[in-house]
C-alpha cells in the first residue's frame, strides 16, 4: 500500500513539474492512470498542504493567462471553469486590460481582414472578439479606433 502512495506522489510531482495544474486537472489525470480514489484524495491533500497545488494562486495569474492566450474577461472565466476551478473562486478574478489585449490580437490578425469591405470587416472583428470572451464595450472601442 505504501508503494502505491509513493508511486502516485511521484507521478503527481512529475506532472506538476511540467506545468502548474489545478486540483481538478491533477485529479482527472491520476484517475486516468488507474489509481484508487482514496489514494488520489490523500495525495492531493498532501500536495495542497505543502503548497504544490493552489487554485487561488492559479487564478491570480489571470492577467498573464489572458495576455498569453488573447482572451477577454469572459474568456478567462471560461478557461478557468474548463480547468475545474469552482465558480465561487472566480469572484476574486484580478483586473484584466481587455482593450490592450484586443488591440494586440487584432494587430496579429489584420492580414486576414485586408481584402474585405468595411462593413464586413467590422462584423468579422466584432464576432471574433466576442468569441474570444471580450466584452461588448471593448469590442465597440476597438471598432471605433
Amino acid at each position: 500500500m505504501k508503494k502505491q502512495q509513493n508511486e502516485i506522489l511521484k507521478l503527481a510531482l512529475k506532472l506538476l513539474s511540467i506545468r502548474d495544474r489545478t486540483e481538478a486537472e491533477l485529479k482527472e489525470k491520476l484517475q486516468r492512470k488507474g489509481f484508487e480514489e482514496k489514494d488520489i484524495v490523500e495525495t492531493i491533500e498532501y500536495l495542497k498542504q505543502k503548497g504544490f497545488i493552489d487554485d487561488s494562486k492559479f487564478i491570480q495569474r489571470a492577467d498573464k493567462i489572458a495576455e498569453d492566450r488573447f482572451l477577454g474577461e469572459l474568456g478567462v472565466r471560461n478557461y478557468f471553469l474548463r480547468k475545474g476551478i469552482e465558480k465561487e473562486k472566480l469572484e476574486r478574478l484580478p483586473e484584466i486590460d481587455e482593450i490592450s489585449i484586443a488591440k494586440k490580437l487584432l494587430k496579429r490578425k489584420k492580414h486576414l481582414l485586408s481584402n474585405i469591405s468595411s462593413d464586413k470587416k467590422k462584423a468579422k472583428i466584432a464576432g471574433f472578439l466576442l468569441r474570444r470572451g471580450f466584452s461588448w464595450d471593448t469590442v465597440k472601442k476597438c471598432l471605433n479606433d
